[in-house]
């Protein structure tokens, strides 16, 4: 496969997953805000903006659109690239150009999600906007493994949604634990628990929680969850795993000096997740772990990047050398 293709699947993987991502959180921020005492939303946009780390792009946009709203912002502008519509865009861009990769109901199914989210939707339609978008991401991820050959372009593709999805999770996390909390005093109280269960939903996590603990939703009980447990889908560990299992299938052709960074990175982190405990990460520093997590995770798509997707042939590297 060329490598131009496999990251085009790699990127139509991460795109895909981001969108879900959005659309899922906003949905549970659009519920957040009709439950809090600030009528415009302002502190739950925030965290979604945050989550995104985008603050000091939406300050450079609002500075020049001075009526921009945080909801504009993050869902509908073309201007901010990681935003809902942009990523959508991107995600069907990518689709055109890899279109003899894709099935015809693949392709059929994003190029649908595209045109429904081409327009700004009615006044009270965001719930329904937000809900076609996660159904029909999930509808192109269940195609995508029922109509497409089982080739190296699926792993790839695979590979970019799980990077993506522990990427969200551990922003999603962070943001609760780094930002949210107004005080100290707070944790354990009805605020703090208030905002663990937000986060909860925000990773579609919150019916697995209430089968795995049967007792109040806290913070090390929730990080537990969406860090460590291998049978939740969302969680770190699981989309670190699985991520690594495609990588090894994606690679299987590919010569070890062009995968070798790679693979170390996913392996080493792989062993520090699995040597880590929620309560030592919490008591030693949650948000210096997460934000460590997202460096080493940035490393391995470096890694991709340079050296197999961009790196130079083999054989062109050693006439070069001669």
């Amino acid at each position: 496969m060329l490598s131009r293709t496999a990251e085009g699947l790699y990127w139509l993987g991460r795109y895909l997953e981001r969108a879900e991502n959005l659309a899922r959180l906003a949905d549970v921020n659009l519920q957040t805000t009709t439950e809090q005492v600030s009528a415009d939303g302002t502190e739950a946009w925030d965290a979604v903006i945050a989550t995104m780390g985008a603050q000091d792009a939406f300050e450079e946009a609002q500075a020049e659109h001075p009526g921009l709203t945080p909801a504009d912002f993050v869902i509908y502008s073309m201007h901010y690239p990681q935003s809902l519509r942009s990523t959508i865009f991107r995600a069907r861009s990518l689709a055109r150009e890899i279109r003899e990769y894709l099935s015809r109901e693949v392709f059929e199914e994003i190029n649908g999600l595209y045109l429904s989210t081409s327009r700004p939707p009615g006044e009270g339609s965001h719930r329904a906007l937000y809900a076609n978008v996660k159904r029909s991401v999930a509808a192109i991820l269940g195609l995508f493994d029922n109509t497409v050959l089982l080739t190296e372009g699926r792993e790839w593709f695979r590979v970019g949604m799980f990077l993506e999805r522990a990427d969200m999770t551990s922003r999603i996390i962070d943001t609760k634990y780094f930002i949210l909390l107004p005080s100290p005093n707070d944790v354990g109280g009805p605020l703090d628990r208030y905002q663990w269960m937000a986060v909860l939903r925000s990773a579609s996590a919150l019916e697995a929680f209430r089968k795995h603990h049967h007792g109040t939703v806290t913070g090390p009980r929730v990080a537990d969850l969406l860090m460590f447990e291998r049978a939740f889908p969302r969680s770190l560990m699981f989309s670190l795993l699985a991520m690594k299992r495609h990588f090894e299938r994606a690679t299987e052709h590919t010569p070890d000096s062009r995968s070798v960074r790679a693979a170390r990175e996913i392996a080493l982190l792989e062993l520090d997740l699995r040597a880590a405990d929620s309560a030592d990460v919490i008591r030693s520093g949650l948000h210096q772990f997460l934000d460590e997590f997202q460096l080493r995770l940035g490393r391995i798509d470096e890694a991709l990047t340079e050296d197999i997707f961009r790196g130079l042939p083999e054989a062109t590297t050693a006439g070069a050398s001669a």
